[in-house]
């Protein structure tokens, strides 16, 4: 060990005892000698020895390795410090004569600094015996804790502002479900009304209009050769209204029963064949009036189990509707055994269906191109009742078209049928 320029034999004396961390049982300074100052060099805690004038007088190589700098002038000039009585451990332990401790910012270091009264044997004056610890990592985690724990009191604020938010936009949400819920109310009141309105009118406008049909027929055979011209050309447009207004009143009263359930259904084993020569029967002159051909592709021996008639209707319904839209070509009808189910599908050569309307064209009071809809006529409720009728069996309808190239509609009735196979969608959803 190299010793300073300043001794410590002049500070402390020539005997001097190692120090210990508290005052002798008389309260006075440990007595420190030079040997144990010595010692104290080979121990891994940097220290320093500080004189009752405030100079160091000797510093382990430990402590100038952890300070970077040599012992040199007052206790806190040689720490890079601006002296001050006050808060300085140094002087406070040789003016006090006791134990200190402090942490020091030193620049690039946080120390902690604990500071020992010791004299010589001889009893010179009171001197501060140093311990230094690099507490850098410490305070740095420290710091680092605390910024945490001001961000999570920061993200604690800002959570606790959002749960403000959300209650209260879960108390608006809650209260416009509540205005929503009552609006839906309103709105199955008013369907209900409208639903039973149309039941009504329908049931009181087919009671008359079947007695108008009956008796237009009666004048028809009986007083035909009486009739004027005019009068028998007026006799069959009454004819024709009466019938047209027949078929409306139907499709209304087949509209409700589909949408209240209350749809019956007369299942019977029959040829499938025969039943579509029927069909065709039925629209044959429509056909036939503007050149149209009709082809069944349809094996004779197929057979099914279904309600014949309202299967009728929904093939001639979509007959009817392929002819309307069809100037050019024909209508073919297919039907074809699957597994577990029969598939019929009604294809023409028309001016097909734009892309926007596939998604909507099942859909009540539908009508497809409305400038053509109104040359050809009808309601916009065939399709949605051929669709409740193909799920009143349990199967389904759907439909492939593309514009100037025709539509293929194909509809399928499982075998056994059953009623409202898909419980996530009504007859006429």
């Amino acid at each position: 060990m190299s010793a300073q320029d300043t001794s410590p034999e002049r500070k402390c004396g020539a005997a001097l005892a190692f120090p210990s961390p508290e005052l002798d049982e008389d309260g006075k300074p440990v007595v420190l000698d030079f040997v144990a100052l010595r010692q104290l060099e080979l121990t891994p805690i940097p220290c320093r020895l500080v004189a009752g004038d405030r100079q160091v007088v000797w510093q382990s190589s430990r402590l100038t390795q952890l300070l970077q700098r040599h012992a040199s002038g007052g206790c806190c000039e040689s720490l890079g410090l601006r002296h001050s009585e006050a808060d300085c451990p140094s002087s406070r332990t040789i003016r006090e004569i006791r134990m200190q401790r402090r942490t020091l910012w030193l620049g690039r270091l946080h120390v902690a600094v604990e500071t020992l009264p010791v004299t010589g044997v001889d009893g010179d004056d009171v001197a501060s015996l140093e311990f230094f610890r690099d507490v850098t990592p410490e305070r740095k985690l420290e710091g680092a804790l605390i910024r945490q724990q001001e961000l999570l009191e920061t993200i604690n604020r800002s959570m606790i502002e959002i749960n403000h938010h959300l209650e209260a936009a879960q108390t608006e949400l809650e209260a416009k479900n509540r205005s929503l819920e009552t609006v839906n109310e309103q709105l199955r009141s008013l369907d209900q009304m409208k639903d039973d309105f149309l039941s009504i009118v329908s049931h009181e406008l087919k009671a008359p209009l079947t007695s108008i049909k009956a008796s237009v027929r009666l004048i028809s055979g009986r007083e035909a050769a009486q009739l004027t011209p005019t009068g028998a050309e007026l006799l069959q447009v009454c004819h024709r209204s009466t019938d047209r207004l027949h078929r409306m009143v139907e499709d209304l009263l087949d509209v409700t029963r589909i949408e209240s359930g209350r749809m019956s259904l007369d299942f019977s084993r029959f040829d499938v064949s025969d039943m579509i020569i029927e069909c065709l029967h039925s629209v044959q002159a429509l056909a036939d009036g503007k050149g149209l051909e009709l082809e069944c592709l349809v094996d004779p021996a197929l057979q099914i189990t279904a309600d014949r008639d309202r299967l009728i209707q929904v093939i001639v319904n979509l007959v009817n509707n392929a002819i309307k839209f069809t100037d050019r070509g024909g209508v073919t009808i297919r039907a074809a055994s699957e597994p577990d189910r029969m598939t019929f599908s009604v294809e023409d050569t028309g001016i097909g269906i734009p892309e926007p309307a596939l998604s909507t064209i099942f859909d009540k009071f539908t009508q497809v191109g409305s400038s053509l809809r109104r040359n050809a006529g009808g309601t916009g409720l065939g399709l949605a009742i051929a669709r409740g009728i193909a799920r009143e069996h349990g199967g389904d309808i759907r439909v492939n078209s593309r514009p100037g190239e025709g539509s293929c509609f194909t509809f399928y009735v499982p075998q056994p049928p059953g009623k409202n196979c898909n419980a996530a969608t009504g007859p006429l959803d």
